[in-house]
């Protein structure tokens, strides 16, 4: 049921909200509430619609593209779809930094756009984006909370690891925003038994309908919460993000809250682009706002397989990403989610391409990619408070970890035995035992992190 609190911010403040900022992600997140009912065909057509526009404005107004256009002998109209992207080359974030001024619009005075940086695991980018590019992003983002049964103004704990988001939470401006939304912040860069004591305390006081924050980070509270024979705390769902959800994360955190849990996936350069509603059947794209593309060795990969993703951001006129590498790896669907709405779905999220390990597959003769959720699989239910896996080369491995209370060599020697088993007998492996794992600097908390791209080999 709907409380009244949460009906004067929907129809009272946030319309308040959106005239003083001068946004519009009140009028937009009307739009979206609409649209993503529309069917398949239809959903398409409007993805279609928007993405000519973008393409058409991005040859006219920025440098980058057109010379790109020219290249290549093409012309806007000649890219009839999101399949024909082909046609245009990928976007790194090497190219962005390489080409940062011509990437801009020169339809927009640099007064009227916002500059912003994306998070990552340690390679961020610098980037412009327009108020109606957020409102459209940010729209989007809670039509996802929304599928996790969130309403604006219900209580929200949220676990954020990002240090400059942290900064900007103190400002008076988000002040006055988290006590209007309902939000209780709490800073996950530091996860220590301590920490996690005081934030269970939070948790029982400020009793949250919905618990968000970075998928490790949850997790981590979730495991001392079971451990402690903590059950006190019951949300109506959870909403994880920024990190990889695996399965043994996603089932600690149900067991610990006693609620289901809804994966979000988006990004700082494009901002929402795809989550999971209440069938779970996979994650329903933004397509009203993004385009993706799932690539290996510069060809579109089939449904199911696992593809490099790349991302056009189909609202952002005043620096355009195109075919943008954004650096995640994830699997296509062609599958129809039986919630009616007309969103095309992605089966999975497979994680960020440095956390892809390296191996040599001696029958097919070259080196293909393993997943860093076989290991969560492997080595999730060892005394471990932490561990992390360096890849140095295709045959050096390095295994970090900090030992929890039982921790004893035959767990060293199943340690050992599991990593050999997947990365194969030829390869050397070395074990670090350390007192603390810290997280990236963007607060994440990466479960492998290699030096090799095995989807560029």
């Amino acid at each position: 049921m709907v409380g009244k609190y949460q009906l004067m911010m929907e129809n009272l403040v946030l319309p308040i909200y959106d005239i003083v900022r001068r946004t519009s992600r009140f009028k937009f997140g009307r739009v979206l509430q609409k649209t993503q009912w529309l069917p398949r065909e239809e959903t398409e057509r409007l993805q279609t619609r928007n993405l000519r526009i973008l393409l058409k404005h991005a040859y006219e107004s920025v440098p980058y593209y057109r010379r790109m256009f020219r290249k290549r002998r093409l012309t806007p109209d000649e890219i009839k779809s999101v399949d024909d992207l082909v046609k245009l080359p990928v976007l790194t974030k090497v190219d962005v930094r390489k080409n940062f001024g011509d990437l801009v619009s020169r339809s927009f005075p640099r007064s009227r756009l916002i500059p912003y940086q994306s998070g990552g695991t340690g390679d961020p980018v610098a980037f412009y984006v327009t108020k109606e590019s957020l409102s459209w992003e940010v729209a989007a983002e809670f039509r996802a909370y929304g599928w996790a049964g969130y309403r604006l103004g219900d209580p929200c704990f949220l676990i954020w690891g990002s240090q400059p988001d942290l900064s900007k939470y103190k400002s008076m401006i988000s002040r006055f925003t988290r006590v209007f939304e309902n939000i209780l912040v709490a800073d996950a860069f530091v996860m220590t038994d301590e920490v996690l004591s005081r934030y269970v305390s939070l948790l029982k006081k400020f009793n949250p309908r919905i618990i968000r924050g970075y998928a490790h980070s949850v997790y981590m509270l979730a495991k001392y919460l079971l451990k402690k024979d903590i059950d006190c705390v019951r949300p109506r769902a959870v909403i994880t993000t920024a990190e990889t959800l695996l399965d043994p994360k996603r089932k600690c955190i149900e067991d610990a809250f006693g609620c289901p849990v809804f994966d979000y996936y988006g990004s700082r350069e494009v901002g929402s682009i795809a989550a999971e509603c209440e069938e779970h059947r996979g994650y329903h794209i933004s397509a009203e706002n993004v385009a993706l593309e799932f690539i290996r060795e510069g060809e579109k990969v089939a449904t199911g397989e696992n593809g490099v993703i790349l991302v056009t951001s189909l609202r952002n006129f005043g620096m355009p990403f195109i075919r943008y590498q954004i650096g995640d790896v994830g699997r296509p669907s062609g599958d129809v989610c039986s919630c009616g709405r007309g969103l095309p779905l992605i089966s999975s999220i497979e994680g960020r391409i440095i956390e892809f390990l390296t191996i040599y597959d001696e029958r097919i003769g070259r080196t293909i990619p393993i997943s860093p959720g076989v290991f969560q699989i492997a080595l999730g239910h060892l005394p471990l408070k932490q561990y992390r896996i360096f890849q140095e080369s295709v045959d050096k491995i390095v295994v970090k970890a900090v030992k929890d209370k039982g921790y004893s060599q035959k767990h060293t020697d199943f340690l050992l035995e599991s990593v050999h088993r997947y990365m194969g007998n030829n390869v050397t492996i070395k074990i670090e035992f350390v007192d603390n794992l810290q997280p990236m600097p963007s607060g994440k908390r990466p479960l492998c992190i290699s030096k090799i791209n095995p989807f560029e080999q």
